[in-house]
């Protein structure tokens, strides 16, 4: 199984949902063992799951599988929020403020995941785009809050069904128990990885 190239056109895109939907959910079916490298490049120390040059081809990795699902998505997703002027960065904004309008900058960020001073260029952009204002309170000049301006609240119904039909593009072919233990598994390593990432943000406040 190869990946075509995650940079190519929406038909690239779409040959590798479908290439990466086969291999996430082939139930009861075991690859013919790992693919491992000519040459061992360590020896196993640790209770790994595999050994460590199984990770080298990329196939193998959760992180480069989530990655081509991510690009693909988000291209497919922007040919058709472009059409609204809407980018496939705006869209992550506005997605959360649909959720939730009227939080704190500081807030959205963090939904989002993003880090603040990233968020205040985007916040820039989506400003001058006229889809949000910022305003700030009397009560603490710190807290910037981010609102939706009535275009952007309009955009949601023309948005949304967009996002739906990539959804149904990705997992084409899947039932709904499927798409569910999908979303599990990704949900348990994202939470996984968030534990680990967490600490990294401690220290690398304690560095700075």
């Amino acid at each position: 199984m190869r990946l075509g190239n995650p940079d190519g056109d929406e038909g690239g895109c779409r040959r590798n949902l479908r290439v990466l939907r086969f291999a996430l959910t082939r139930t009861g079916v075991r690859r013919q063992g790992p693919r491992q490298g000519s040459r061992v490049l360590a020896k196993k120390t640790q209770d790994y799951r595999h050994p460590a040059e199984y990770y080298t081809d990329p196939e193998n990795s959760i992180g480069y599988l989530a990655r081509v699902v991510f690009r693909s998505f988000s291209r497919l997703l922007e040919r058709r929020t472009l059409t609204h002027d809407v980018s496939a960065g705006q869209w992550r904004f506005l997605r959360q403020l649909w959720r939730e309008d009227g939080i704190t900058q500081r807030e959205l960020s963090e939904r989002v995941g993003m880090r603040e001073p990233t968020t205040v260029v985007a916040l820039k952009g989506l400003e001058k785009s006229g889809l949000i204002t910022r305003k700030k309170t009397t009560d603490d000049r710190r807290k910037t809050f981010i609102h939706l301006t009535p275009h952007a609240k309009k955009l949601e119904l023309i948005l949304a069904p967009m996002n739906a039909e990539i959804h149904e593009i990705a997992t084409k072919g899947l039932t709904d128990e499927e798409v569910e233990v999908l979303q599990g598994l990704m949900r348990r390593v994202i939470d996984n990885l968030g534990d680990e990432t967490r600490k990294l943000a401690v220290l690398s406040d304690i560095k700075a």
